[in-house]
């Protein structure tokens, strides 16, 4: 018993140990994602506030420098020093301008004249957001100034605003509820077919693993729709329990009452499985065996067995189509509960004894996941 107990702590230690696992990862993953995202935004959003702001100072400039540069320059196109003054004014007035706003993205902007007059084509793109081009002309002539803006990033703004936005994005997505595999969407197919509802079906469709689905198809019919017991079959062990008080066995959970007599022979074969090899060798059909009825009729007298079957087993020994006949009992009605493919396990081997010519059986389940309970 002390060393079930252990087992069974050493199992909810593992368990514990697995879920902090899994949450750690969880984290970890929540960690990274909020962190990528962050750097992504703070590219993403100073960009963007960068190009905001020129396209801004470049609909200003349009508006009011066209004019000023027409009538500074119609007369003197080829004064160099006049030239280089108006440049160095442009960048005087535009020197240190902040963006608008309580909590600008870029501060301490200035800007730089790369060409003070072309013949009307625009510039090429350049750093940054690119240059801002402002179109004039002296008479019938086109002039175009190019500009380019450069700012500086409001660092802790930008770090704290687009961190917070990509973590309440990232706590958003992780309560979103995932999106389904397609072994998810199979799997909640599978169980509203059986008749649960839909949000029953999403929920098991994490918890059954593709072994314990059949045994929970298997217990929700023997159980009539129980989903419950159905549940507890699927997560048992793979174990053949034997209840002599209510004449039961649970196989994988599953509760299956047979009659009173195929019973007591599961059960006596199951015995032998658990003293040896368990196997029985059938005996000859004209010869019944009267010595090796002794325990199977001492079984039935100590259980309640059908005086019948005792007396009949007292008279004529254990016969070759009798063991038969109640092995066939025994399958029978394990296959109608379970099916083929899952009572198969639970049922019996056979081989011929080379000796006799006969076959030989015993249960094919080992004996350590066999139980057997009498009081």
């Amino acid at each position: 018993m002390p060393t079930c107990r252990g087992a069974v702590y050493l199992w909810g230690l593992n368990t514990v140990h697995r879920d902090v696992l899994v949450r750690n990862q969880s984290v970890r993953r929540l960690a990274l994602g909020w962190g990528l995202l962050s750097v992504l935004f703070c590219v993403v959003a100073g960009w963007q506030s960068q190009r905001s702001l020129s396209l801004e100072l470049s609909q200003q400039l349009q508006r009011q420098l066209p004019e000023k540069l027409a009538l500074a320059l119609q007369t003197r196109l080829n004064d160099e020093q006049l030239l280089q003054w108006v440049v160095q004014r442009l960048e005087r007035d535009l020197d240190s301008f902040t963006a608008a706003g309580n909590l600008p993205l870029v501060r301490n902007c200035s800007v730089r004249v790369t060409q003070l007059m072309n013949d009307g084509r625009e510039s090429a793109p350049g750093e940054a957001a690119g240059p801002i081009d402002v179109h004039w002309q002296i008479g019938n002539e086109p002039r175009t100034t190019s500009l380019l803006l450069d700012c500086g990033y409001n660092w802790p703004a930008l770090i704290l605003s687009q961190s917070l936005l990509a973590l309440l994005l990232v706590i958003a997505a992780a309560c979103l509820p995932r999106p389904l595999s397609k072994w998810q969407r199979n799997r909640i197919d599978e169980l509203t077919g059986l008749g649960l509802p839909a949000a029953h079906a999403r929920s098991l469709s994490t918890q059954l693993s593709d072994g314990q689905m059949p045994w929970f198809q298997r217990a929700l019919h023997v159980n009539g729709g129980d989903l419950d017991a159905a549940l507890a079959a699927a997560r048992a062990e793979h174990r053949l329990a034997f209840d002599a008080t209510s004449q039961q066995v649970h196989v994988h959970g599953v509760a299956i009452k047979l009659a009173k007599t195929p019973f007591f022979y599961y059960l006596w074969y199951a015995q032998l499985r658990q003293q040896g090899e368990g196997w029985l060798l059938n005996p000859p059909v004209n010869r019944p065996e009267r010595e090796g009825a002794e325990s199977l009729i001492a079984l039935m007298e100590a259980h309640g067995g059908h005086a019948k079957s005792i007396n009949d087993l007292r008279e004529n020994g254990l016969r070759a189509k009798t063991l038969d006949q109640n092995r066939n009992k025994i399958r029978d009605e394990l296959v109608s509960a379970l099916g083929e493919e899952l009572a198969a396990t639970y049922l019996f081997e056979s081989e011929r004894d080379l000796k006799s010519g006969r076959y030989r059986y015993r249960l094919a389940l080992g004996s350590e996941s066999i139980e057997i309970a009498t009081p």
